[in-house]
Order: C-alpha cells, then structure tokens, then sequence
C-alpha cells in the first residue's frame, strides 16, 4: 500500500467532520492532492509543487499529529480545498425576485428592517450583491443589514477589502458597476455605501445556533449544499430553516432544488430563482404522495419499456440468418425519437424564437408560453438537452413533480453527464424510496463535476500557456 492510498481515509473522516464536506465531491484526488502539498510545505520545508520531493508514510503522519493539534494548519488546508467562485449577479433571477419580495415585506410591515444572510459568502460578491439590489431599489441603508459568513478567512479578508478584477464582472448589464464601483488599474474598488451595509464573519456554516439571533428574511446558500454527504446536507437545511423568519425566502444554487424537497420547504414558484419558503403540513403531504406517484410510473415504464425491447429483439432476432445477425450490433439504448415536424410550423428554423425567449416567458411566470416556446423549440431542432431541462424547472416550479423527472430523463438521455438534470433526478428518486437510484445518480453526477473541473484546469493551463508564448514572441 503506497503512502497515497493509506492516509486519505482518516483525512476524509477529518475533512466531513469539520466542514460537512464530502472529498469525493471536490474532484478525483483532490483531498490526496492537497494534503500532500501540505506535508511537503509544513513538514518537509520544500515547495508544495515540487513533486520530486518523496513523501513516506512518517512524513504523512507527523503532518496528521500537527494537523489535529494546530487550528491554523486546519485552517490552511480547508482553504487549499474550498477554491472560491463566485461573480456579481450570478443566477440574476434571484435577485429581481429579492426585490420583490423586500418590498411586500416592507409594504406589509413599514417599519420592519429587513435581514439577509449569505453564507458561504466567499470572496463577497454575493452578499455585496444582495445589497446594491435593495438600495437600487429604493430601500435605504438603514432599512436592511447583510451578514455574510464564511469558513475561509482569506476570501473573508478579500471580501472586506472590495477590490475586484474582471472575473467578478460577467455578463451584461454592467451598470451597476458604473454607479457603485471606482475604476483604477488594479480593479474596481466597492463603494463605501454599500461596503458598510454587509457584516462579514469567518465561520463554518454549522457554527449557527438556532435562537441565537434574530431570524433572517432571506437566505442565500447557494451552490454548497452539493458539496456535503446527506447528512450534513440534512443538518444544514434544517439549520437553515431554523435560521428562518416566518414567511422567509431561503435561495440555493439549480442543482439543490431538489434537496429541499427532503424537507418542509416548498418553491416560492419563482422561475429560474430557485428559492424556497418553509413548507405548510398539507403541502408537504401533497408533494410527498407527488414524488411517490412518479417515481412508481417512472419504474413502471421503465419496466415496459425492458419487456417491449426484450420481445421485440426476439422476434427481430428469430428473422435474421446467423451470419447477419453476427455482423449487426444491437443498439445499448434505441436512438431519441425525432417528431416529424407538423405543417403548421415553419420550416425555417431561423423563424422559430430561441430558447432564450421561453426563458424569459419563464422569468414571468407565464409558463404557458414557455412550455409552448420550448416545445416548438424542439420540434424543429429536434430533441434538445436545454430544451428538456428548462421543461423540467417549469414543471417543478408548477409543482408538477412526476413531469419534472420525466423531463429530467430526456435531458440525461441526450447529454447523460448533464448536472443539473442527475442532481435534480437524484432528489426526486431519493423522496420516493429510491435511494440507491440515487445515490447512482449522485455518484454520476459528481463524476460530471469532477470531469468539467479538470476541463476548465485544463483550458486555464492552455491559455496560460499561450499567453506565455505570445509574451516570449513580443518580446
């Protein structure tokens, strides 16, 4: 057993124990990676990427005694794993729905002061966010306060400071950078107006006491949750919850929605949003008896559609000669069927509005006209992973939850990586009973996740490298 394969499960155990954090949710080898970086920083003296530095087993066990002993090494090594990215206005829908609802709170109780919470708040560009959209609405500095937490104190320090480079800025519009932000070469430097109105403290998202403060109108825990085991996921929702104003909204990233659903949380039905409110007993009943409905017919098809292609590769077969049916290979899976397009629709494909125009109708809630766009949208491009997922959001903000995973399925027929699509499947089959369907899901979809992070490494080394070559070619 080398020294690579030998340390990783009691850094594992250490890892869930104090952040909640499943290492194979980081990436193939990540947690391997970064504590043998450490062992050669803090007990070898060397570089942390000089790998022709040998690492023996007592090496990796004098690291393990100062690690347990020392909370600055704990400390530095959580910071080596949790690799910050986050950007202004991210999911903007979010936003435009915090507006809103701000405003009916303060329309129900006009002297309220509203409390927001983001957490893990990263390097600051959410919660700073969650500000600058309140004051531009109209709400004053006086009438909100944002607290925003996080375990690492590096992006906490950054968060504090306000400077920012081009990757916080994405998208368009960028307006609200011209009306908050100072430009001056290094970056742009965070106003003071909106600086002062968010509190920023270096905690771990479990260090929450129930009751110990007062409970906030928003939350945003976005895009963390997926990162944790069911149980902590578990606990983090219910501390969430418990976190939670009467008639609050909690918004998580587009591959959780479904793991709210374990819970007595209900969608705000708010479009591409994804936010939450604490369920009522009978809408927690009625969504439990929903899920179980559709995952019994989505077995139940599945079942059929066995038993169809079973019979029909029988007869199929019994027809052919030997030697044809030795040169035929039987598909795995039959291919998408494409619908003949009807004469009523066009056959340029250029007059048919883009997915974009379903995700706006979507945005406003006029599902009707989504769905209609999105449909169309596939009838003449033919079956589209987009197409199916954003059917699926549809259906789960409508409430319609056998759709939703029917929908989900159609997106992972064509493109069988696709997060989003075995996250949210993953929740639905977990719901109805079918737990190690999905874990099934859940280990594919870390798998996609894995993949796609060592793609982007990949194309940042290839365009560091290139950068490289044309600065060695100007010179």
């Amino acid at each position: 057993m080398t020294a690579a394969n030998a340390f990783v499960p009691r850094f594992e155990a250490w890892l869930l124990r104090e952040t909640g954090i499943d290492a194979s949710s980081l990436g193939v080898n990540a947690l391997e990676r970064a504590v043998l970086e450490r062992v050669r920083v803090a007990c070898l003296g060397a570089s942390a990427h000089d790998t022709n530095v040998s690492v023996d087993p007592a090496d990796i066990d004098a690291y393990w005694q100062q690690l347990t002993t020392s909370r600055d090494e704990q400390q530095v090594l959580i910071e080596a794993l949790v690799v910050p990215e986050t950007w202004f206005y991210r999911d903007r829908e979010a936003y435009v729905a915090l507006a809103r609802l701000a405003n009916e709170r303060l329309v129900r109780d006009p002297t309220h002061v509203l409390r927001a919470l983001s957490l893990p708040c990263s390097t600051g560009e959410e919660p700073y966010t969650v500000a600058m959209t309140l004051l531009d609405d109209g709400i004053g500095e006086n009438r909100f306060t944002v607290d925003a937490f996080d375990i690492s104190a590096r992006v906490i320090d950054h968060a504090r400071a306000g400077i920012y480079g081009r990757n916080s800025f994405r998208g368009a519009p960028l307006a609200f950078r011209d009306r908050h932000f100072t430009a001056f070469k290094e970056g742009w430097q965070l106003g003071e107006r909106v600086r002062q109105t968010v509190r920023f403290t270096q905690a771990n998202l479990f260090d929450l006491q129930p009751n110990v403060q007062a409970p906030y109108d928003f939350i945003f825990c976005r895009n963390v949750l997926i990162y944790f085991d069911r149980d902590a996921q578990d606990r983090a929702i219910r501390l969430l919850d418990a976190h939670l104003a009467d008639g609050g909204t909690i918004f998580v990233g587009p591959a959780e929605t479904g793991l709210m659903m374990r819970h007595a949380m209900t969608s705000a039905r708010i479009p591409l949003a994804f936010a939450f409110r604490r369920s009522t007993p009978e809408e927690r009943d009625a969504t439990r008896q929903a899920v179980k409905q559709a995952v019994s017919g989505i077995a139940a098809r599945a079942v059929h559609t066995a038993a169809s292609t079973s019979a029909a590769g029988t007869r199929d077969s019994a027809k052919q000669s030997p030697a044809h049916r030795a040169f035929t290979r039987t598909p795995l899976r039959a291919p998408p069927t494409v619908r003949a397009m009807p004469p009523e629709v066009p056959p340029q494909a250029a007059a048919v509005p883009s997915l974009d125009a379903a995700r706006r109708h979507a945005d406003a809630g006029e599902f009707d006209a989504a769905e209609r766009l999105a449909h169309q949208h596939a009838i003449v491009h033919g079956p589209n992973v987009d197409a199916f997922h954003l059917l699926g959001l549809i259906a789960d903000a409508r409430g319609h939850v056998d759709d939703a995973a029917d929908f989900y399925r159609k997106a992972l027929y064509l493109d069988p990586a696709h997060y989003e699509a075995l996250t949210h499947l993953a929740a639905l089959l977990d719901i109805g009973g079918d737990h190690a369907g999905a874990q099934n899901l859940m280990q594919r979809a870390q798998r996609s996740a894995a993949r796609a992070a060592r793609s982007t490494d990949a194309s940042a080394d290839e365009a560091q490298r290139s950068r490289g070559f044309h600065a060695s070619r100007r010179s």
